[in-house]
């Protein structure tokens, strides 16, 4: 695909990107270290990170994941955007929920249910504190047999990390493999949208897996 995309110095650049994309060791690499999509203004010479929509083909894992771009979030959860009608094994919204969902499967779990143990990790914050602002919570790597989490919003301008030992991960698949269908995590556990952010963030519209969608039709 080819798109202008305008610098913050008011140059416009001739970018070029795959819209399909295969997930190989150095794809992997570039999403995880934040480079993927990267480009650099030849007037000014900041790197400017774009976002668009990209179909990424993950072979090993036999999983196709599909980018929504930060910007179309709204639009996305609201079932009012084109990409809703991609079809796809996951959805996953900017580059951080796409850099998690590699770890998650590179790490060999489910992210179903890393999603739910998401939950009742945020359940637990919420009941122990008294917090206003947004809590993100990111799976980051699996270490001595430990999901580490990396934890946004706690306090201003720091990330914290937790440590979930394996066994609980087990324990959370146990229990929960055959209610995923039931509230409230059918609101969040079933594919392609699988995200703690649809039960904690409030859209009115309707939201992707719906059996009515949106009014938009696909171009």
């Amino acid at each position: 695909m080819k798109v202008m995309m305008p610098c913050h110095c008011g140059h416009r650049i001739n970018y070029e990107y795959d819209d399909e994309v295969e997930v190989t060791p150095e794809v992997y690499s570039d999403i995880i270290h934040g480079n993927f999509m990267s480009v650099i203004c030849e007037k000014c010479g900041i790197t400017l990170k774009p976002e668009y929509s990209v179909m990424f083909t993950y072979p090993s894992k036999q999983m196709k994941i599909c980018l929504v771009p930060e910007l179309e979030r709204d639009s996305f959860l609201r079932g009012k955007s084109n990409l809703n009608y991609k079809k796809t094994d996951r959805f996953v919204i900017g580059f951080m929920e796409l850099a998690e969902k590699l770890k998650i499967l590179e790490a060999g779990f489910d992210d179903i249910f890393v999603e739910a143990v998401k939950y009742y990790i945020l359940s637990k914050i919420e009941n122990d504190n008294n917090i206003e602002n947004e809590i993100l919570i990111f799976f980051n790597e699996f270490k001595d047999n430990n999901l580490v989490f990396y934890i946004h919003g706690l306090k201003e301008k720091e990330v914290g990390i937790l440590n979930i030992n394996k066994e609980f991960y087990d324990m959370t698949y146990e229990k929960l493999k055959d209610s995923l269908n039931e509230e409230p995590f059918k609101k969040f556990l079933v594919p392609p949208y699988v995200s703690i952010l649809n039960i904690y963030r409030e859209y009115t519209d309707n939201i992707p897996g719906d059996d009515q969608p949106g009014n938009n039709q696909p171009a």
